[in-house]
This record gives structure tokens, C-alpha cells and sequence, in this order.
């Protein structure tokens, strides 16, 4: 079922231009194209609309790596940045060791031309344009009605996953709602509320006409678009709704929390929080009852495509530390099976996730064991005097090349040879997992006054990963942000999760020494492109306060 998400990336795009070229004439040099790629010749059957939403996907996709970031982003940025500006860098969370190459640590330098700003905007406003042209074209096809319904639905849920990232990114944002097909240079902004009813009704139609049955292999199911519904409902404050819209993946007996060990690596010790990120096992096949939309990546694809780059990121550059001797402490590859691949050390954990929010249960809690959160790192070095033994880190290496490494991030076993050094991760990613669920409704039974249910969806959280219950009393928003920093790090949007619930520059004030001098209440948002605003010739695309 892969191939069905990476064999069509050209969807809307000209497929081939031959040129007529007729000898001795005046006609020798006009350009007479054969044939485009166009609505009309594209949707005359479900494989085209299928190719179509492949597209949404791989583009949806891209968000959480660099193959699509790269397409649309300027000159002069670093690719790294790609994976992490959204999930980690200049956030409670992580910094960007590279300080002078990152714009997004230092928030004195985040401005309406920075090439990010403007990639993620026109990415998000692809996905939108694409969706619209479905929705249009699928209304007058001839497809049987469920196949209508279905695509339609996909099409929808995609509108406004795009529409989620640039409501918290950017806030008020041009609404389009119908395909555009003339040139259009007045656009203006909605209001957030608005776009968040308007995710909603495509939410609500998307749960009813995706598969109530899990398709897998990253397919979409009407649980993917229930729990986006859920945390838009929150930010709409309707939180009743958001708690039935969460408890309606919840309580569908197919999705469950994965509690023993499993999957490809049950014979290498670990446990179970470890056993979710392991190769191949994050959908459904492996048994993994927990995933509820799985981006695919298929490393045997031409070029290697699709993959990230969080290995490189995430891990500490390990290959710069030296024994006392002066001798390298680690060689790429490591000797073990397990192998931690080729980190470069990009993203600076702080001390808030790499020691504060596990200090109640430092030793108990799974997902700060060694197998999640490796803080020690062996010598591996054969030609060193101290091969086997414990790295001591200098004071300079504390930095970058020395620092806990999440080991969801790391390379796994079981690549072919070269893929394991290359600080590439070519697991298949989570954009959805059934813990996140019981934190959205966490979060709705707290903002809805009731405490009793937060702690305790909070609490099978932390059951499952043998930390200590926590009290009713001591439930905040604060205290849900930890529990989702020691869950979802790396895998949730944190910049979106942090925008959403207006929490960005409080946190990072309190959590990143790094960024907190420059950032300002206004850098919730980020500022509106320039490149949008040049280009909108006829209306005041207005720019957010403080840019």
C-alpha cells in the first residue's frame, strides 16, 4: 500500500509538452503542448482522484520532513531547520545548537522574509489549493456515490490539517473555501474563529464518510479526523464537543495502548515505549493498536525518498568527543547492534526536558529510561585506552556533542548496511497516536471544570508508562504541557501545541535561557510572508503586530 502514496508526486503539474516542429516554416519556433495534466483529463476516474490525494499526503508529509520543505523554500536556510522549527527549536523544549544559522532560537531574527516563513505558507496554502480542486471536481463526477464520498472526505480532512498549522502559525489567515481559477490579488484575513468553524464542518464531514475501520499503511480513517476535531473544538472552546469527539476514538475498541512489548525488537532489551519506535513497527500490521495515521517512509524508493533527517538532528555528536588521551571516543558506526547513527548534534535539548519534568519520577517513569533517553554513551573505539568505557564529557562538549539523546530519533537496526550511518531515520512516523487522544481530552475535561476525568486519562498515560498517578489537585495546563513534552517529544508540533494554547513565550521565558532574551508576547505568531504580501496586489494582506 506505499506505492499507492509515493508513485504519483506530479498531481497538477504538466505531465509533458512536445513540441511540433515543422521544417521550413514560419510555425518552426511556436511551442504547441500535446498535453497537460488538467482537471478535466485527470478526474475521469477514482485512480486520478487517488493520485490526487496521494499528493495531499506526501505533501502533508513534508511538514514532518525536508523532501518537500526543500521544493519551496529560498536560498540561504538550512535544511535541518525543516524538521525541527515546528516540532522543537525555540521552544520550551530544544534550541538549535547552531545559533548563528538559526532564525528561530534567536526571535530578535524572525522576519517576513525568512525562507521557512515563507515555505510553510506556501506548502500549506498547496494543500488547500489542491483539496479545493478536488472538492469541485468530485461533486459533478460520475464516481459511484461512496467513492465520491470518500475522496471528498479526505480531501476535506486535509483542508483543514492545513488550515490547523496555519490558524496557530500565523493566526488570522486568507480563507478559501472554493478552487480558484483565474489570478487572484485581494486576498484578505479571516479571522481565527472562523477558519476554526470552517475546519470544523470539513472535520465533521470527513469523520463521517472515512472508513470507520483503520485502512492502514497511512491511510485515513474516520479516528484521524475525530481527533484533530477534538483539539479544533478546544480552541473553538466548545469543550463538550471536544471530549465526545476524543472519547469516539477512545472508546473504539480497534485503537488501544500498546502495553507489553512487541513488534521487530521484542528479542534486544527495552520496553514497550521503545518497542513503538522500532522499525516497521508503527502500523497496525505489527500489531500496534496504538497508531491512528502513520506518515510511511519507504527507504527502497528511488534515492532513498522519503526519509528525515531526526537521527542527524537529535542525536549529539558523539564522533567530536575525545577520551583523556585525546583520542576519539566514538566511531561511526558503533559497534553494537543498536546502532545510535551518525548525530550532528543540531538540536540542544534544554534542561527542562532533559532533567526537570522527570524528576518526581526519575527512575521510574519508562520513557525516561535508557532506552528513550540515553544520557551515558560507551567508548567504542577499539584503538582508544578506554574502549568500553563510559564517555566523560569536557564542559565543551556539553553543548552539542554530549547530551541526552531521545531515542525516538535514533537510527534502528535493521536497515540495509550504509542506511544506519548516514544520520537519516527511515521509520515510517507517527502523525497521529492514540496517547495523544487521551491528552486533547485531558486537556477538554480540565478547560471544562472537570478534574476527576483529566487526572484520569492523564493517569493511563502514565500507568502505561509505570510513573507515578498524579493527584487531582495537581492538574494544570502546565502540568499537561509536561506530560505531553514526555510523551509526544519530537512527534508533536510543539511551536503549534505551544501557540494553540497561548503558551509560547510564557514557556520559553521559563524553559530555553537560550531564547528567552529575545522573545516578545507577539512571537506567538509568526509574521505574514513578505513574498504574500507583494504579490496581493489589489487588497492589504495586513501583517501581524510586532513584524
Amino acid at each position: 500500500m506505499k506505492k499507492y502514496f509515493t508513485y504519483n508526486y506530479l498531481f497538477i503539474n504538466i505531465l509533458s509538452i512536445t513540441l511540433l516542429l515543422v521544417s521550413c516554416s514560419d510555425d518552426l519556433l511556436v511551442e504547441k503542448p500535446e498535453s497537460f495534466l488538467t482537471p478535466s483529463n485527470a478526474f475521469v476516474n477514482a485512480d486520478g482522484y487517488n493520485a490526487a490525494i496521494a499528493e495531499l499526503h506526501r505533501l502533508s508529509r513534508g511538514l514532518r520532513t525536508s523532501e518537500v520543505v526543500n521544493d519551496y523554500a529560498i536560498e540561504n536556510f538550512e535544511e535541518d531547520k525543516a524538521v525541527t522549527t515546528i516540532y522543537a527549536n525555540g521552544t520550551d523544549i530544544a534550541s538549535f545548537a547552531v545559533t548563528n544559522q538559526n532564525q528561530f532560537t534567536d526571535y530578535a531574527k524572525i522576519n517576513s522574509t525568512n525562507p521557512l516563513v515563507s515555505a510553510y505558507w506556501k506548502i500549506l496554502y498547496k494543500m488547500i489549493a489542491n483539496a479545493n480542486t478536488i472538492v469541485a471536481n468530485i461533486t459533478v463526477s460520475e464516481l459511484k456515490e461512496e467513492d465520491k464520498l470518500r475522496i471528498e472526505g479526505n480531501a476535506r480532512f486535509f483542508r483543514a490539517f492545513a488550515y490547523r498549522f496555519l490558524v496557530y502559525l500565523y493566526g488570522d489567515v486568507p480563507l478559501l473555501t472554493a478552487e480558484i481559477k483565474t489570478p487572484k490579488f485581494d486576498f484578505t484575513r479571516a479571522p481565527v474563529n472562523d477558519i476554526l468553524a470552517f475546519m470544523k464542518e470539513d472535520l465533521e464531514f470527513a469523520s463521517a464518510n472515512l472508513p470507520s475501520e483503520n485502512p492502514g499503511d497511512g491511510q485515513l480513517s474516520k479516528a484521524a479526523a475525530d481527533h484533530i476535531l477534538a483539539e479544533t473544538l478546544i480552541s473553538l472552546k466548545d469543550y463538550t464537543g471536544a471530549i465526545q469527539a476524543a472519547s469516539l476514538v477512545i472508546d473504539n475498541s480497534q485503537y488501544a495502548l500498546m502495553q507489553s512489548r512487541f513488534g521487530s525488537s521484542t528479542s534486544i532489551d527495552g520496553d514497550v515505549f521503545w518497542d513503538l519506535f522500532r522499525i516497521n513497527n508503527q502500523n497496525g500490521s505489527s500489531g500496534n493498536t496504538e497508531s491512528i495515521w502513520v506518515w510511511q517512509l519507504d527507504f527502497t524508493t528511488l534515492n532513498g525518498e522519503p526519509k528525515n533527517r531526526l537521527t542527524r538532528c537529535w542525536g549529539p555528536r558523539l564522533e567530536r568527543v575525545k577520551d583523556s588521551e585525546g583520542n576519539r571516543a566514538y566511531v561511526v558506526p558503533p559497534a553494537s547492534i543498536d546502532t545510535l547513527g551518525r548525530g550532528v548534534g543540531f538540536v540542544h535539548p534544554t534542561e527542562y526536558l532533559e532533567y526537570t519534568i522527570w524528576e518526581s519520577d526519575f527512575n521510574n517513569d519508562i520513557r525516561n529510561s535508557k532506552y528513550n533517553m540515553q544520557r551515558r554513551f560507551t567508548n567504542n573505539n577499539p584503538a582508544s585506552p578506554e574502549f568500553g568505557q563510559m564517555m566523560v564529557p569536557r564542559a565543551s562538549d556539553l553543548s552539542r556533542n554530549h547530551n541526552v539523546f531521545v531515542k525516538k530519533t535514533a537510527a534502528r537496526e535493521g536497515y540495509p548496511q550504509g542506511y544506519d550511518t548516514d544520520g537519516r531515520m527511515y521509520t515510517d512516523m507517527y502523525a497521529i497516536r492514540l496517547a495523544e487522544t487521551y491528552l486533547l481530552r485531558a486537556e477538554a475535561y480540565f478547560l471544562n471544570g472537570d478534574n476527576t476525568n483529566s487526572t484520569a486519562d492523564i493517569n493511563i498515560i502514565r500507568n502505561r508508562a509505570q510513573a507515578t498517578p498524579i493527584a487531582s489537585s495537581l492538574i494544570t495546563l502546565d502540568y499537561i504541557l509536561d506530560e505531553r513534552a514526555r510523551e509526544l517529544v519530537s512527534e508533536e508540533p510543539r511551536r503549534l501545541t505551544l501557540a494553540r494554547m497561548n503558551k509560547l513565550a510564557e514557556r520559553v521565558r521559563l524553559y530555553n535561557p537560550v531564547s528567552a532574551p529575545s522573545i516578545q508576547d507577539f512571537h506567538n505568531l509568526w509574521p505574514i510572508p513578505q513574498d504574500a504580501i507583494d504579490a496581493n496586489l489589489e487588497a492589504e494582506l495586513i501583517q501581524n503586530p510586532g513584524y
